[in-house]
Order: C-alpha cells, then structure tokens, then sequence
C-alpha cells in the first residue's frame, strides 16, 4: 500500500516539475558588450556634437515618436551657457533578449551629480538601437 503511495506521489512531483515549473532562461551574457558599445558610440555622439552619428544609431521608428539627433542634443544641452557634456555617468541597465533598457545620468564634469535619463535601445536583427531617450525626475 505504501509503495503505491511513493509511486503515485512521485507520479504527480515529476508532472508538476517538469509542466509548471520550467526556469525561464534568461538573456545571454553575450548582449552586454554590444549593448555597451552603442552606449559608447552614442556618448562620443553626444560629446562631439555629431547629429549625423546620433541618427545613426537610433531605430527608424524612433523617429516617429519624436526621438532624434535635436531633441537628444536640446536635451543635453538645453541653452547656450549649459557648461558641457562630460558623461553619462553611473550607468545601470536592464536587458531582454530583444530590449534594453539604460537609466544613468547626464553629466556636466566628473564631479556632477546630473540629470537622471533613461535610455531604450532593442535590438533589430544582429545589432542593437536607440528607441527612446527621456528625462526622469
């Protein structure tokens, strides 16, 4: 009798386990250095002033929704006596097989507390680009 207890539990354990309880795996490792190289790429934009490689960075759906080499400069040089671009410092990110997503903070020196921003990249293909950039409070 018991043993038709062990079997019938074990049954039900080894179901449950294998239908309901499956890991989901989670994002390779292997995203991060392309993520990280957009975000590079995208800061010497920036720094140098270069719409023309701002733009090429960003989806072009992104421009649909209002997302371009102006408004990321407006953005991070909001006036004429603004002191500069140093950085986007004290990155943190999180990412999904297809999106990311960036939350750091413009900086005008090293010393620079900055602007809180969060960036949006996905990924279309192999590569990796900007969808949205915003101001957070």
């Amino acid at each position: 009798m018991k043993a038709k207890h062990l079997v019938f539990l074990l049954i039900i354990m080894t179901a449950f386990l294998s239908s309901g309880c499956e890991r989901k795996k989670n994002p390779s490792r292997d995203e991060i250095p392309p993520i990280k190289d957009v975000l590079g790429k995208f800061q010497r934009a920036v720094a140098d002033k270069n719409a023309a490689a701002i733009d090429s960075l960003f989806l072009a759906e992104a421009y649909d929704l209002g997302y371009y080499s102006g408004t990321v400069l407006e953005t991070v040089y909001p006036d004429s006596d603004s002191s500069g671009f140093f950085a986007f410092g004290r990155k943190e990110f999180f990412y999904t097989k297809n999106k990311a997503v960036v939350t750091c903070f413009i900086m005008a020196d090293s010393a620079d507390t900055g602007r809180r921003v969060e960036i949006t990249l996905e990924k279309d293909g192999k590569n990796w680009y900007l969808k949205r950039f915003d101001l957070k409070p």
